[in-house]
């Protein structure tokens, strides 16, 4: 089995709706992902002769992940989160605000970071996401 590993780190804000503890304010990390595409065998002709995959393909979909994400405050898109944007908006700070439809966790963007490098035709085998340097998440699903 072959595996390569690239990851990519972005800074970006959450909200834990409906959340007691020390992380019921809007608060934000330094995000680390780290990807791992596997195969059992190398391609054997073309472009990616003698690789698992190109790691300029990697790369360039986690810049698109990095992209979305990137300096950006995250809220599910639910009522808490609909009301939490409009307050915002009304103080006209310019806040980019990303809607998610899930409750941002580490757990939860783990796995749709992973669909989305899946949808991106990246095969995927593991994201690892951390929220600080010893604190994180990985999800497969294999």
């Amino acid at each position: 089995m072959f595996t390569l590993k690239s990851e990519i780190e972005f800074d970006a804000a959450h909200y834990l709706s409906d959340y007691e503890g020390k992380c019921h304010n809007i608060h934000g990390h330094r995000y680390r992902v780290v990807i791992k595409v596997s195969a059992d065998s190398l391609h054997e002709t073309g472009q990616c002769r003698g690789m698992v995959d190109d790691f300029s393909t990697i790369k360039q979909a986690l810049k698109k992940i990095h992209d979305l994400f990137d300096h950006r405050l995250i809220l599910e898109e639910n009522e808490e989160g609909k009301e939490l944007a409009k307050k915002i908006a009304e103080t006209k700070l310019g806040f980019e605000i990303y809607f998610v439809p899930y409750r941002p966790t580490a757990e939860e963007m783990s796995r749709d970071i992973y669909q989305r490098l899946q949808n991106l035709g990246i095969k995927v085998t593991e994201v690892e996401l951390f929220e600080t340097p010893k604190n994180s998440c990985i999800y497969t699903e294999v």
